[in-house]
């Protein structure tokens, strides 16, 4: 991709349409869906974040249909995908993703699963991505209630791909298993791996995991990061205490060396 060739600032339909940051209903509805979208987005973000022409959303409105219109016509409302990814698009902040001024659709969606939207999230969405002419819709459910998890892959992770384009129906992807026996599902879009990785070490460290086949590794977490993080800082500032050590070590040992060549001279003379 021509990186030139890439808008780096928003239309006037993004500009003029609402964007999610101004719905106060548009917000994660409990700490599991909150820690999934975070990690899910973030995970994506730091794996391309060299990359001009890549674009990782969360949390925000997809806006397909150019003849919608809030109060004139409100037919075909947006989407609001938890996590997104369109490629060959400007990588730039976004009040809100709008298809026609960008393109094209976004290339992969996740939905995380909470108990007040599952309904809409399994029975709803998947037509309406289907419509907007999204290649892959992946679902997870963290789990966090009662109710039955998604039935695909245990305990709560259902990935799919369109077939027959824009309008088409959605067909379930293959599960894999990937190293040290978790389970996950390869998106063709992103080359990655989605899965569930729950170690019990840590609450709040997301479960939601990507794996990168090329690489032969897990993505990183935002724990995992902070966690190095500090280990780095930890090791830079033993160093300098060591240095700083071998330093005073190193003038304690002058300042003795010269005491004693003092009184060594005083005895020479006297």
């Amino acid at each position: 991709v021509n990186g030139a060739a890439l808008r780096w600032t928003p239309g006037p339909d993004e500009r003029r349409l609402p964007s999610s940051e101004s719905e106060e209903e548009h917000v994660p509805q409990n700490t599991a869906q909150g820690v999934a979208i975070e990690e899910g987005a973030g995970a994506l973000r730091l794996h391309w974040r060299g990359r001009r022409d890549v674009f990782v959303g969360s949390d925000q409105f997809l806006y397909w249909d150019p003849a919608y219109d809030p109060r004139k016509n409100p037919e075909n409302p947006p989407a609001a995908p938890d996590v997104y990814v369109a490629f060959d698009v400007a990588n730039r902040h976004r009040n809100s993703y709008v298809a026609w001024e960008e393109g094209k659709p976004p290339d992969f969606v996740l939905e995380i699963v909470s108990p007040s939207s599952r309904g809409r999230d399994v029975k709803e969405k998947p037509g309406v991505y289907a419509k907007i002419g999204v290649p892959e819709f992946f679902l997870y459910d963290p789990g966090d209630d009662d109710e039955q998890p998604l039935p695909h892959v245990p305990p709560a992770l259902a990935g799919f791909e369109l077939r027959g384009g824009r309008g088409g129906e959605y067909r379930p992807l293959p599960e894999e298993e990937l190293p040290g026996g978790v389970v996950g599902i390869r998106s063709k879009m992103l080359g990655l791996c989605l899965c569930v990785q729950r170690t019990g070490l840590e609450p709040l460290d997301g479960s939601l995991r990507w794996y990168d086949p090329a690489a032969g590794r897990f993505l990183p977490t935002r724990h995992q990061l902070a966690e190095a993080k500090q280990q780095a800082e930890a090791r830079a500032e033993a160093a300098v205490a060591r240095a700083e050590a071998a330093a005073a070590r190193a003038e304690s040992s002058a300042a003795r060396v010269a005491e004693l060549e003092a009184l060594v001279e005083k005895m020479r003379r006297g």
